[in-house]
């Protein structure tokens, strides 16, 4: 299959050429077109591929930027996005997202043409998964206008968000429809996510619509009704209905972002967040030992501790080695390292959020080679440094997600209240099955874990929140997503942000390309968003 891929898309993106002394930049090294030769089969496994490739590398796997914002991880060294600072220079992220998109409008065309409902259908589902994704990290985008060189629009209008949005609905509602409608049996191989079980794809659209419809809802007219009506429909309820891809071991294309050749020194620098440790030890949740590493050398306060190895093999059979140090203060290294000790008598430490200039001393570590070790503060386990796993998949939307928007719309009062700590629950149990954790008798009888029925409706919304953050590991472009709507959970001020110096920045500046070579067009772009800032206010904000 890998080599199938790799093949198709040399075949089918073939790079055009134009007279036209003015042609984007973007246009000249990213525009393609799909060769209508190519059979549906093929392109579906494609577009697949690439669009979850590229939602999962966004999100954490493979870009820190959103990952390090909503506190998944935070630099060890390379810490600059542990303030933010990642988001004040324009982001070309962007054209990693309009790339798959013109092999999927093209993919639709041809299609269409053909009168294949259902794989057009399953088409208009990456088209808007993948126009959402672009619009929610920048704010207004050329959605009708852009990449249409071969149409000679070379400078394409940026459509308003509040219009971008009911379209990427409709085309969702009118994808459940073509793909019930469509006649044609869906490839089995080339379906690498479904083996052709159309009742799936019908769910992952209505699933994406509450999705879109939750995230607009204080915006968007006609919401609570809309939200009502499709939490009604097939919806992804199971983790076997996960929009999911697993990764591929060889060549490197198709392995799991985060790992190279071994235990790397990219893998060292980027480490859990303190937020993301704590809060799963405070819930006594056994993803904890799934994602995070014991620390290699724990500090301990019991001098007669001093030394004490402490082997650990974590749930997937990875093992560790943890040496216990006495935190000595008569060792003038270690005193003037202790002020910084925040952790220790434990085997799991995270990196503090927001820390910059005292990185090197994270955790009172003072015994280090280069500044990319620090052995006070866990690193991520080894499972996330695998090239491929079967607990390691390139996902776009998952069943407990789905489950957490039912639970907020409960609470909301867009559908019955009643069910609220049903979905939660359900949530929980399919967020830790995902990742091969049985959820336990008593993790619902932990306070913090149990949905507060009783609670008041702010406390019902974080509880929610919390948990979909955890559920939400590694795909950062959902978690970032929701932060910003809800401001929960309520992490903005952890740590050393609490100086308030950093505040949380809302979207990415649009790419330099742009200024460069569509300048009439992203200046009236941000000028109805009043600049071309992080903190600039889109649509879904106001």
């Amino acid at each position: 299959m890998k080599k199938q891929i790799s093949i198709l898309i040399l075949a089918l993106l073939v790079l055009t050429s134009c007279e036209k002394q003015f042609l984007r930049q973007s246009d000249i090294l990213e525009k393609r077109n799909a060769a209508e030769s190519a059979t549906p089969s093929l392109l579906l496994s494609s577009i697949i591929q690439q669009t979850s490739f590229a939602y999962q590398s966004e999100g954490g796997a493979g870009s820190r930027t959103l990952a390090c914002a909503v506190q998944y991880m935070q630099g060890n060294r390379s810490s600059d996005d542990n303030i933010y600072k990642s988001f004040t220079l324009p982001k070309s992220d962007l054209y990693g997202i309009t790339t798959p998109i013109k092999l999927t409008q093209a993919a639709i065309d041809q299609v269409h043409k053909l009168g294949l409902k259902s794989y057009e259908g399953i088409f208009l589902i990456y088209k808007a998964v993948l126009w959402s994704m672009a619009t929610d990290l920048y704010g207004d985008i050329y959605y009708t206008e852009g990449l249409r060189g071969q149409d000679g629009i070379l400078f394409p209008k940026f459509d308003d968000q509040k219009d971008i949005y009911p379209a990427l609905i409709k085309n969702l509602q009118d994808a459940a429809a073509l793909i019930a409608a469509g006649s044609e049996t869906i490839d089995t191989s080339a379906d690498i996510q479904y083996g052709g079980d159309k009742s799936k794809w019908i769910k992952l659209a209505n699933s994406l619509q509450l999705r879109l419809l939750m995230r607009a809802n204080k915006n968007l007219p006609g919401a609570a009704a809309a939200i009502a009506a499709v939490s009604a429909l097939p919806l992804l309820s199971s983790n076997a209905d996960n929009a999911a891809i697993p990764y591929l071991s060889g060549d490197r294309s198709y392995n799991w972002p985060m790992s190279l050749d071994g235990y790397n020194d990219n893998f060292q620098i980027f480490r859990p967040s303190k937020t993301l440790v704590d809060s799963l030890k405070a819930l006594n949740d056994g993803r904890l030992q799934v994602w995070v590493a014991p620390i290699e050398k724990p500090w301990t306060n019991v001098s007669a501790n001093n030394g004490t190895v402490v082997p650990t093999t974590d749930p997937n059979g990875f093992t560790y080695s943890s040496t216990y140090e006495y935190i000595d203060r008569s060792k003038p290294a270690i005193k003037s390292s202790a002020p910084f000790i925040v952790d220790s008598l434990t085997l799991y430490s995270g990196y503090t959020a927001g820390m910059y200039e005292n990185v090197l001393v994270a955790n009172g570590s003072w015994d280090f080679p280069t500044t990319i070790y620090n052995y006070k503060i866990s690193k991520f386990t080894k499972l996330l440094n695998q090239p491929s796993h079967s607990l390691l998949k390139a996902t776009v939307m998952q069943a407990d997600e789905v489950q957490f928007l039912l639970a907020e719309a409960a609470v909301k009062g867009f559908i019955p209240a009643s069910g609220a700590a049903g979905y939660y629950n359900a949530g929980v149990t399919l967020a830790n099955s995902r990742w091969g954790v049985s959820i336990s008798g008593s993790y619902f009888t932990n306070p913090r874990a149990a949905f507060p029925s009783a609670g008041t409706t702010n406390q019902q919304l974080a509880r929610i929140a919390l948990q979909k953050w955890l559920g939400h590991f590694m795909v950062a472009v959902e978690g970032y997503a929701d932060h910003r709507r809800t401001r929960l959970p309520a992490f903005e001020s952890n740590g050393e942000l609490v100086n308030g110096l950093h505040a949380f920045p809302l979207r990415f500046r649009y790419p330099e390309t742009e200024m460069a070579n569509n300048a009439d067009n992203y200046q009236a772009a941000i000028a109805k968003l009043g600049g071309d800032t992080e903190y600039s206010v889109m649509w879904l904000l106001k």
